[in-house]
């Protein structure tokens, strides 16, 4: 009896156990199927969030900086654009005329694809400090429903994108969510008409202002910048100076900077009295430079450029009279 007994236990025993391992393995399929099912429906939410027939500016944008990463050379290898998933990750763009972008800003190469009118940037608001390994920026121009972006040898690549191919390769690897991450937090900036050009080789107004601020009298010319009491001008109307460009705070004579470009070289005047001496007795003082010089002292790394670009951009077009 005791052996019967003793049987049955067990019995019951092993039968509980099937049941509840059935039970766990329910319920842990349940669990997945769920898990899968708010995975699919999140990306369901994303797609539906990127159509190319709605894209916003923004959406394109970071479509373009995406799209462009995934084509380098080594994109198998390496992932470009992994700084599009930084928390808070946003970037900027600004809207160029074709024949107004500054230096350092488009391609180098000015062949654009019949067509084009603006050159769009885009840069992330905070990328990796390894360099190379990840790509930033980049520029773009779009013609009807096709994107020109950078070609990777400062130029425009002469074949375009749709729109419709760009969303569709990015739903098609699953990168949707970092695309609209990215264009919910980038902001636009329309330049357009609000540069001018020294030259051939791209250098604004502000830009070589900014250059001639810096060789001149760079902690009064940063404190005007980041006090925002610093102006541009593109004509000065009056003397010897009449036509020069300038950078000034606009509160006396001795706070004008006058430039004025002819090819390579540049001619700077300013007045400049002596601590006892009258203003208006001051002489205007003259000196010369060079383009060349000015650039290689101020605008060979990718630190000088930022900091002169970030001048440049932040100096106020003076009302003209």
């Amino acid at each position: 009896m005791r052996k019967i007994a003793l049987i049955l236990m067990l019995s019951l025993t092993m039968l509980v156990g099937v049941a509840c391992g059935r039970t766990s393995s329910s319920t842990n399929r349940s669990a997945s199927k769920m898990t899968s099912s708010l995975s699919s429906t999140q990306q369901t939410r994303d797609d539906t969030g990127l159509n190319a027939e709605r894209l916003t500016p923004e959406q394109t944008a970071a479509l373009v900086l995406y799209y462009r990463d995934a084509h380098m050379p080594g994109a198998n290898d390496y992932d470009y654009s992994a700084d599009m998933e930084n928390n808070d990750q946003g970037a900027t763009v600004k809207i160029y005329d074709k024949k107004a972008v500054p230096r350092g800003e488009g391609p180098s190469t000015k062949t654009y694809p019949q067509g084009a009118t603006v050159l769009y940037t885009i840069k992330l608001t905070s990328g990796s400090n390894e360099d190379g390994t990840h790509l930033n920026s980049t520029y773009y121009t779009v013609i009807g429903n096709k994107v020109y972006y950078a070609n990777g040898s400062d130029g425009i690549r002469k074949t375009g994108v749709t729109l419709n191919e760009m969303v569709t390769y990015v739903k098609v690897h699953g990168e949707v969510n970092r695309v609209l991450k990215v264009a919910k937090n980038t902001k636009i900036v329309d330049m357009r008409g609000k540069v001018t050009i020294t030259d051939k080789d791209g250098l604004t107004t502000q830009q070589l202002g900014t250059l001639v601020g810096l060789l001149k009298s760079p902690d009064w010319f940063k404190n005007g910048v980041q006090n925002g009491d610093m102006y541009y001008g593109t004509h000065y109307g009056y003397g010897e100076v009449s036509d020069y460009q300038y950078v000034t705070t606009k509160d006396k004579l001795a706070s004008y900077i006058w430039f004025k470009r002819k090819g390579n070289d540049v001619t700077i005047k300013m007045i400049e009295p002596d601590k006892n001496q009258n203003m208006a007795k001051a002489p205007m003082t003259t000196i010369h430079t060079t383009v060349t010089t000015l650039i290689n002292d101020y605008y060979i790394s990718e630190d000088q450029q930022d900091e002169v670009n970030t001048y440049a951009d932040q100096l106020k077009a003076e009302p003209q009279n």
